[in-house]
């Protein structure tokens, strides 16, 4: 199976950090269409240290929305704040 998300696609936050002498690399994707015009998609990637690998995408009807659930996804599975997810993580510009 490919890689959810691919190097080539337009990623919105990118962050890595320790957590518990654990390596934890977090990739936000851009809002996108969803396919079939219905909605909208955000794509999530959470790697933990070598082996533990977590990909998901959530939907919603609006970009804002789909993008408030991913920042929610990531925070509520590693347990952290917003704050402290965006602390240190590199923003992509707006397209």
């Amino acid at each position: 199976m490919a890689p959810m998300i691919t190097p080539g696609e337009d990623l919105l936050a990118t962050n890595e950090f320790l957590r518990d002498g654990v390596r934890v690399g977090v990739v936000i994707g851009r809002p996108q269409p969803y396919p079939g015009g219905s909605g909208w998609r955000c794509r999530v990637r959470v790697e933990c240290g070598a082996t533990r690998l977590e990909q998901s995408q959530v939907v919603a009807p609006t970009a804002q929305e789909v993008l408030r659930l991913a920042l929610e996804l990531v925070t509520t599975r590693l347990g952290m704040t917003e704050a402290e997810f965006f602390e240190g993580a590199t923003m992509s510009p707006a397209a």
